[in-house]
């Protein structure tokens, strides 16, 4: 049964954490329900994705929307990925990214434009799909979120945006945790 799960704030350790794939015999039943929940929270948050350490586990599994849709259809489902792998081409661009784990937050980072998103359902189908623009940003998202990187980390940004994200997030912090 699907229920809302609590949001993990920038410094808990499980956000620098890399994830465990999930095994073969963790599909099923309570994968799906996991997921189910992973929707009902990233819904009831107004997010557009969110990663399983971002409610407390450290699993490689996150949800995700089409913020620009995806191909013919205009309104498609919410996703769920199951150890992912991401494939990048075309150009790296710029574009604004924040964080439920981060609210309020927003900074430009770099990105590839495209990504073939290759990842297991619930249900253990191996799935691919071809993401652009705003789509590929998500899911590079949260796919670092899996590996414990979050998108100000040095890795994405400069030094100087790094330190004032981790500024910013000092003034408002405590209305968080």
């Amino acid at each position: 049964m699907a229920e809302k799960l609590t949001i993990r704030y920038w410094d808990d350790p499980v956000l620098s954490t890399v994830c465990e794939p999930v095994a073969d015999n963790e599909f099923g039943l309570e994968l799906e329900d996991f997921a189910a929940s992973l929707l009902l929270t990233m819904d009831a948050f107004h997010g557009i994705g969110l990663a399983a350490p971002q409610v407390g586990v450290a699993k490689r599994v996150f949800v995700m929307t089409f913020p620009d849709g995806y191909k013919s259809d205009d309104d498609p489902k919410p996703i769920v990925v199951i150890n992912p792998t991401l494939e990048s081409s075309g150009p790296t661009i710029y574009g604004r990214e924040g964080c439920l784990s981060l609210p309020s937050i927003f900074e430009q980072v770099a990105r590839p434009q495209k990504t073939v998103l290759r990842y297991f359902r619930p249900d253990g189908t191996e799935t691919e799909l071809e993401l652009t623009d705003l789509n590929a940003r998500v899911a590079f998202h949260e796919a670092d979120h899996l590996f414990g990187i979050m998108f100000f980390d040095r890795r994405r940004v400069s030094r100087q945006v790094n330190r004032a994200v981790e500024r910013a997030w000092g003034k408002i912090k405590h209305d968080y945790v």
